[in-house]
């Protein structure tokens, strides 16, 4: 079972976030960022559904620095806007919160590699 997400994957993910965090806006191409599972890696029992579109934002950081690292310093707040899911929620119907531009906006995202302002 592939527990990392695929080069396909990542470009799909890279394209649909415009290669910018999906917390802050700020562009990963010059500070640098990951690939965040928005349904923890410990917290899904079927690995094989980890790696979606859905289940997947950039942030920058790492698990312990910037965006990426806040959303795991405060997952209480996280899990109210969509940068964590629960293991029980498919990430498809949870609305992630995304700093677009000068505005925030609440978006759903597919497994196509789309995304849409949630209603």
């Amino acid at each position: 079972m592939r527990r990392e997400p695929s080069e396909r994957l990542k470009q799909v993910v890279d394209g649909r976030d415009l290669w910018s965090c999906a917390r802050c806006g700020v562009s990963l191409y010059s500070v640098g960022g990951s690939r965040h599972h928005r349904q923890l890696r410990s917290q899904q029992p079927q690995p094989n559904l980890l790696n979606r579109p859905s289940n997947l934002i950039l942030l920058c950081g790492s698990g312990s620095t910037g965006c990426h690292g806040w959303v795991h310093a405060h997952p209480a707040e996280s899990y109210e806007q969509g940068w964590l899911v629960h293991g029980w929620d498919d990430p498809a119907l949870i609305p992630v919160r995304y700093r677009v531009g000068d505005r925030f906006v609440m978006l759903l995202l597919d497994d196509e590699g789309g995304r849409e302002e949630a209603s």
